[in-house]
């Protein structure tokens, strides 16, 4: 093909040659000539430079439009108390320089949800395949998709290319088996020249896979040992955003819209350090003076606004089709759903939409097999949440399953959770009473001094929670997660404990009198003179606990894990304890007031009599 454009255009410059004397327009000539066949070539040579069942929608071109370079890390920002404005370092310029190397082949980038995984991989898969002189050819595949793989194994000369693999913590098969999946890709890949993959941060949760200080992630794929380069999306601080503000409200036309934008961000800059929800500006300033407190209240404003916008006829058609969709996806482990799907959805729910409504004229967009995917999945895990605090079964369910590859769910909980129980604490002055909390998400909550007296908290979520002082008697706290919680000084007589976890929590000083502890974790718990009297401890981990000053009096410990827990002037009078425990802790502590458990006669005998009888 080339060739023969070739052969056709000098004919064309020789007629031109010929007949042209002027000196300046023939070299005119031939420099237009020489650009021209530069162009094609250059695009002849890009042919397989390719985005591969990636469709751009509306959204992403206008964050592609207003894109600001984003600044990449080896440390997790999560990790870091105080990130500086000229911290890390931007990651397009680097890759653009590690594809001219062979240190390294691959890269996994982390972000959180919205924070610009997908347009960072597009802005790079554009500028490298803008470049004019390049060794290899790129290509990008959403890992999503059902044809990722065939697409990949289709890819000719693998050792010249460089792949580009999105989302692969939204990817079906990576949701049930993390390591299992990246190692399939890393066996499909393994030939390419660099693969670099976008992941949301909080997806692996093994912490032994993804060290802090390395930044490598190593992999065994067959005798071969994979390492992954590890970076993080740092957040945008305020001079990225004042340049994406100018970018989109250009302050010279735009003034007034541009200092609303500015004013909205002062209000609310810790919610707005992510690019997604900063390409929605325009919605959130429909109403300037609104303060936001939460992520869900500014989706809430973006998907009715969205909806509003979309919907031919009916909003509520429209919304209560997207709430459906979304948990038939979660149900079944989708991110891609087929076009006879939603008809079959609309036909079961009876949701009246027209076709178009559902496909083109909603929250879903499109990719090059015909498949279809909420525009972002935080907009999915919205619904999901909205859907789980109205119907218990459902957040029964995510419970249960655990929140893996759905942390903005989790957020979105927790923030509705949290804002549902302080109003009912401004309500009810004199505090909580026999109130069902169950599954809630409520870390990092702060009761302090709180009357919440026979509360189910069955399976919530309290890690970190601020509790000291709370009076939680009679509370249902079964299977609760309490670990890092501090119940200094709290009151939770009669509460049921069984299957909590309660590992570091501060229980100092905590009146625990006939409370439930059998089979929970109280590991490297402080249980430094809590009251602890007839207290069921069996089968309880208190390996490491501190239980130095308490008292412990007719507690039952049979089954318990005691090893390097201080019992340190602990009274023990009355406890029951096991042959094994008694062997444990008699150099310890004073048993002579202890009973024994013994399992070959299946009595119970106070210390001394055992000692006597087993001559010890």
């Amino acid at each position: 093909m080339l060739e023969c454009f070739l052969k056709y255009f000098f004919k064309i410059f020789s007629l031109i040659w010929d007949n042209i004397s002027d000196i300046d327009s023939t070299l005119s000539t031939i420099g237009i000539a020489i650009s021209a066949v530069g162009c094609i070539v250059i695009r002849l040579k890009n042919k397989h430079n390719r985005l591969i069942c990636f469709n751009l929608d509306k959204q992403t071109r206008q964050s592609l439009k207003y894109y600001v370079s984003v600044r990449g890390s080896d440390v997790d920002p999560c990790e870091q108390v105080n990130i500086a404005n000229n911290s890390g370092f931007e990651l397009i310029p680097f890759f653009m320089k590690a594809f001219k190397n062979s240190e390294s082949q691959y890269f996994i980038i982390l972000a959180d949800s919205g924070m610009g995984k997908t347009t960072f991989l597009l802005k790079l898969f554009f500028k490298y395949k803008r470049k004019i002189f390049k060794k290899y050819k790129i290509i990008l595949i959403p890992l999503p998709s059902s044809q990722a793989f065939e697409e990949i194994r289709k890819i000719k000369n693998k050792p010249r290319t460089i792949l580009l693999l999105d989302g692969f913590d939204e990817d079906g098969e990576a949701l049930k088996n993390c390591a299992s999946r990246l190692k399939e890709i890393c066996d499909e890949t393994e030939l390419f020249f660099k693969v670099v993959i976008t992941c949301r941060t909080q997806f692996f949760s093994d912490k032994e896979s993804e060290p802090q200080i390395t930044g490598k992630i190593r992999f065994g794929v067959g005798k071969k040992n994979i390492e992954f380069k590890k970076y993080y999306i740092l957040p945008f601080f305020e001079f990225e955003i004042i340049s994406y503000l100018k970018k989109k409200y250009n302050p010279f036309f735009k003034k007034e819209k541009y200092e609303q934008a500015l004013n909205l961000i002062f209000r609310c800059y810790q919610l707005v350090m992510r690019p997604m929800l900063l390409s929605y500006i325009d919605d959130l300033l429909q109403d300037n003076e609104k303060e936001y407190y939460n992520v869900y209240e500014m989706y809430e404003i973006l998907v009715n606004k969205w909806i509003e916008r979309e919907a031919l006829n009916n909003n509520n058609l429209l919304y209560e089709f997207s709430d459906k969709l979304a948990k038939y996806m979660y149900v079944r482990n989708k991110i891609y759903i087929k076009p006879n799907e939603i008809t079959n959805l609309c036909k079961k729910y009876d949701i009246k939409l027209q076709s178009l409504e559902a496909t083109s004229r909603s929250l879903l967009n499109r990719n090059a097999n015909g498949d279809y995917k909420f525009a972002h999945k935080s907009i999915l895990e919205f619904f999901l949440a909205k859907n789980a605090s109205n119907n218990f079964q459902f957040r029964k369910i995510i419970a249960k399953n655990g929140y893996e590859g759905y942390e903005m769910l989790k957020l979105f909980l927790k923030e509705m959770d949290q804002e549902y129980i302080y109003k009912l604490i401004r309500d009810e002055l004199r505090g909580l009473n026999d109130i069902s909390f169950e599954y809630f998400q409520l870390s990092d909550i702060k009761l302090y001094g709180m009357s919440i007296i026979d509360c189910n908290f069955t399976g919530c979520n309290l890690q970190r929670a601020e509790l000291a002082g709370a009076r939680l008697t009679y509370a249902n706290l079964r299977q609760a997660d309490l670990m890092n919680a501090n119940l200094l000084g709290a009151n939770l007589r009669e509460a049921n404990l069984e299957q909590a976890k309660l590992s570091g929590a501060k229980l100092k000083l905590t009146y625990l009198q006939s409370a439930d502890f059998s089979n929970a974790d109280l590991s490297k718990a402080d249980l430094r003179r809590a009251y602890m009297r007839d207290a069921n401890l069996i089968g309880a981990n208190l390996e490491k606990a501190d239980l130095s000053g308490a008292d412990l009096r007719q507690a039952n410990l049979l089954l318990s894990k005691l090893i390097g827990a201080n019992f340190t002037n602990t009274n023990l009078e009355g406890v029951l304890l096991d042959e094994n425990q008694v062997n444990c802790l008699r150099k310890e502590c004073d048993l002579k007031d202890t009973w024994v458990y013994v399992f070959n006669t299946k009595k119970i005998m106070n210390y001394q009599s055992y000692c006597e009888e087993n001559k010890l």
